[in-house]
């Protein structure tokens, strides 16, 4: 009986079938995992791509301005930031600003200021008092040379949830700061 059941346990050991379904059940999450993951970063990265392309969009079109812009006209350029991104109209937004070197222009602690900003869809325009954050935005420019910054926003929201991934909801927001083609500067009216 001893034997036998040595014999049992030696054959048991031996043998090689079933070990490919058992390495699938093994391998199958991690392959759906990978996937998953690739698919959710690769689809973030496709939807930075178009906020940067819908805002480097927008800017280029506020550069060739010669007239003066007004609050239809930056509602016209969230709708095509809208459309270029598939954005939803509640939780993105675009601001557009005037920015003016004043003095010490291509030093640190230059003196920048804020000419006129404007925002569509609740972000708020920016003061002055802002520059402690923009201020390295803004590249250097001559004294009394004026730049367009635009910035975007618009949340993003994974395809598959955040447990299987570790990629939560993000905001994605982008800064365009462009020099105006045809005009001295970029007006408001209103």
């Amino acid at each position: 009986m001893l034997k036998f059941l040595k014999q049992k346990i030696r054959d048991f050991r031996r043998s090689q079938a079933g070990t490919l379904s058992v390495e699938a059940v093994l391998a199958f999450p991690m392959l759906f995992w990978a996937a998953t993951a690739m698919f959710t970063f690769f689809d973030a990265f496709k939807a930075q791509n178009a906020t940067y392309r819908a805002n480097y969009t927008i800017s280029d079109m506020l550069s060739r301005e010669t007239e003066a812009i007004d609050a239809a006209y930056l509602q016209g350029l969230y709708n095509v930031y809208r459309y270029m991104t598939h954005a939803n109209s509640s939780t993105s937004w675009i601001r557009v600003s005037v920015v003016e070197c004043m003095d010490l222009c291509d030093q640190p602690g230059r003196v920048l200021e804020f000419e006129w900003s404007n925002s569509v869809n609740g972000a708020r325009s920016l003061t002055n008092t802002d520059f402690a954050i923009y201020n390295d935005l803004i590249p250097l420019l001559p004294k009394g040379d004026r730049l367009i910054l635009v910035e975007t926003s618009m949340d993003y929201v994974p395809p598959f949830p955040s447990a299987l991934v570790s990629f939560g909801k993000r905001k994605l927001v982008s800064h365009v700061v462009t020099r105006p083609r045809f005009a001295p500067q970029l007006l408001w009216t209103g």
